[in-house]
């Protein structure tokens, strides 16, 4: 897949562009949208810590969002992702500085996307867009993400993205009262293709 990215910062907000998606700062309108996803059980399963229970936590959420791509030393780019085409809410991918040091940023990545669009390869291409914007403008010399190990979905992407195994975490997530395993994967800037 030959990948189109192009980046726009309007008025501030920064709107990124791949084959299929836009990938963008959030605005109030994605309330509905974002809570169906937010507060979904079977989505947010590996990510209770995020799930939501009302209308009002999910607004508190993307207040979170908006407020973040207005802040002038911003260390956090929560995105939806949306259809190029129809505009239509597709899921939600994340950038989190979790280290700044003379050499580069440290950051951290995330995604969670709805049901419906599972297994189309939209998680890979979104993530492929928003990695080369770290790496290409937000001074970033790694990126490092992971999973519970029984999320073979998400891991998967984190194969296709290029992305190497770091560490193999044992019993170290407790998750609905169980003790899960966890994966760690990084990529490091000349790492990226």
């Amino acid at each position: 897949m030959k990948l189109l990215t192009i980046m726009v910062v309007d008025y501030k907000m920064i709107r990124i562009i791949s084959d299929r998606l836009l990938i963008r700062d959030h605005i109030e309108e994605d309330l509905n949208t974002m809570h169906e996803l937010l507060s979904s059980e079977k989505t947010m399963f590996y990510l209770p810590e995020i799930r939501t229970k009302n209308l009002n936590e999910s607004k508190e959420n993307l207040q979170i969002a908006i407020d973040e791509a207005s802040s002038t030393n911003r260390s956090k780019f929560f995105f939806a992702i949306t259809d190029r085409f129809t505009n239509s809410y597709i899921g939600e991918i994340g950038l989190t500085k979790l280290n700044e040091n003379k050499y580069g940023n440290v950051i951290d990545l995330g995604y969670f996307i709805k049901e419906i669009f599972w297994g189309k390869g939209i998680v890979t291409e979104a993530s492929k867009t928003v990695i080369n914007y770290a790496f290409e403008n937000l001074n970033t010399i790694k990126i490092e993400t992971g999973c519970i190990e029984d999320n073979k979905g998400s891991e998967r992407v984190m194969i296709k993205l290029g992305m190497i195994k770091e560490i193999d975490y044992k019993r170290q997530i407790v998750l609905h009262t169980q003790l899960y395993d966890r994966v760690k994967y990084r990529l490091f800037k000349e790492e990226w293709k």
